[in-house]
């Protein structure tokens, strides 16, 4: 169907269009074509239905394509053109990535403790069976964290020195997996080193805190040094915030009264020493902390069962055994280190 308009119509209609931004569409799905205003110059062929296209403004060199209305989306919405469909994520793939970053993490976690664990087996000896030192018959176990990547930095010593005293020490670094493991390991050393000269424990100690605050000032550290004297059976001791001792003598077993002294690196102050007389047949029980210390308790209720579980016990062995079984497993976020030594 044709209709013709006049020329002020047709001059209209151009504005209208560009207002509204519409276009007038005659005969939809008929296939019959409309032209509007032949004389401006201006025709407009519709015929939806046919597939034909609208063409404006012949006259002018102007055309102008209508592009086809695209499908709905499946959510009943239409997407505009010239724009890119919305990412869709696939959330099987999704997870999928997030479980591999996961196994990769632990992977690696595992590996740092694997690490760990080997530094310490070089560093620090272990002994599956009871051995003998001058004066004393000795019994020790270390149990790491259960967690992973969790190994901390507990560490002894038990050495005979030159003038034939017997060097006792425990410690423990703070913090765990390698960087605990190489505090460990340097306070070791230094410890080792530092006894050669016979110093008082308290000069030792003093001189391990120099140590922390100048070569780790990362690290804070907890040790009990002292020497053991077998002529005399007098033991000589200082500790740095360390737990004390526990001194298992017939029927009894109590924590030893501790000198003064604080956390390696915390502060500079010194180190007192301490003599205590011992007698054949009792039994010293030196431990880190990962013994008797539970978030759920205080140290002081810990450091009660520990006595309680070895009261009246004096092998080494069972005495480990027994406090490893009233106090339970290691504490997952700390591993725990324990010596006996029995006077002979």
């Amino acid at each position: 169907m044709t209709a013709e308009l006049s020329a002020p119509r047709a001059r209209a209609a151009p504005e209208a269009f560009a207002q509204n931004g519409l276009r007038r569409a005659v005969g939809h799905g008929s296939g019959k074509e409309s032209t509007v205003g032949h004389g401006s110059g201006i025709e407009s062929t519709v015929g939806h239905g046919s597939g034909k296209e609208s063409t404006l403004g012949h006259g002018s060199g102007v055309e102008s394509t209508v592009p086809p209305v695209p499908p709905p989306r499946r959510d009943g919405r239409t997407e505009r053109a010239g724009q890119p469909p919305p990412v869709r994520r696939d959330r099987a793939a999704v997870i999928t990535q997030a479980g591999r970053a996961d196994a990769g993490l632990a992977a690696q976690l595992a590996h740092q403790r694997l690490v760990t664990l080997e530094l310490q087996r070089a560093i620090l000896p272990l002994h599956d069976k009871p051995f003998l030192l001058p004066g004393l018959r000795a019994a020790m176990r270390y149990l790491p964290a259960s967690t992973d990547s969790r190994v901390g930095g507990d560490w002894y010593i038990t050495a005979e020195m030159p003038a034939g005293l017997v060097l006792i020490a425990i410690g423990d670094v703070g913090g765990h997996g390698l960087p605990a493991a190489a505090g460990m390991a340097r306070l070791r050393g230094a410890m080792a080193g530092l006894a050669i000269t016979g110093s008082p424990p308290g000069q030792l100690l003093g001189w391990m805190n120099d140590l922390v605050h100048h070569v780790a000032p990362e690290h804070t550290a907890s040790l009990m040094a002292g020497y053991f004297y077998p002529a005399s059976r007098t033991l000589t001791w200082a500790q740095a915030g360390h737990p004390p001792p526990v001194l298992v003598r017939g029927a009894r077993a109590t924590p030893l009264e501790a000198p003064d002294g604080i956390l390696l690196g915390a502060a500079n102050e010194a180190y007192q020493t301490a003599t205590l007389r011992l007698f054949r047949g009792d039994l010293l029980i030196l431990y880190s902390d990962g013994l008797i210390e539970r978030r759920d308790r205080p140290l002081d209720e810990g450091l009660a069962k520990l006595c309680t579980a070895v009261q009246g016990v004096a092998d080494p062995e069972r005495a480990i055994a027994a406090a490893l079984h009233t106090l339970g497993p290691t504490a997952p976020e700390d591993d725990t280190c324990v010596v006996a030594l029995r006077v002979l």
